[in-house]
């Protein structure tokens, strides 16, 4: 019987992601799927300030519906030509504990940006 659910339970596909970014008009190179991240090639740089951020978003929301769509809890390396921006999985496992005790909107963006770290290549 636990066969039969875990069967039915939809799988990541790095295509579902990767169109779902690019219906966004988000410009995504690729995506990758690890145990633990979902890792995103993004054309793109630090210095592209509110653009990047709302890219990041995108990515981020995306990732989060996948999720409450029964995907495996997994965080977001976001890479760009410079640097990657992660969110760890852990982080990701506290953020959903946060929107389930209905944080608003601006505290949950506020929380993700402060907990994305950000590492030079």
């Amino acid at each position: 019987m636990l066969l039969v659910l875990l069967a039915a339970l939809p799988l990541a596909s790095t295509a579902d992601i990767l169109d779902d970014l690019q219906a966004l008009g988000l410009p995504v190179l690729d995506v990758q799927l690890t145990d633990s991240m979902v890792v995103v090639g993004l054309s793109g740089t630090l210095a592209e300030g509110d653009s990047l951020l709302k890219h990041y978003g995108g990515i981020f929301f995306t990732v989060v519906d996948s999720i409450s769509r029964g995907w495996e809890v997994r965080g977001i390396n976001v890479r760009l030509e410079e640097a990657d921006l992660i969110f760890r999985r852990c982080d990701m496992l506290l953020m959903l504990d946060q929107i389930a005790l209905t944080a608003d909107d601006g505290e949950i963006a506020d929380w993700v940006l402060n907990h994305t770290r950000v590492f030079q290549r």
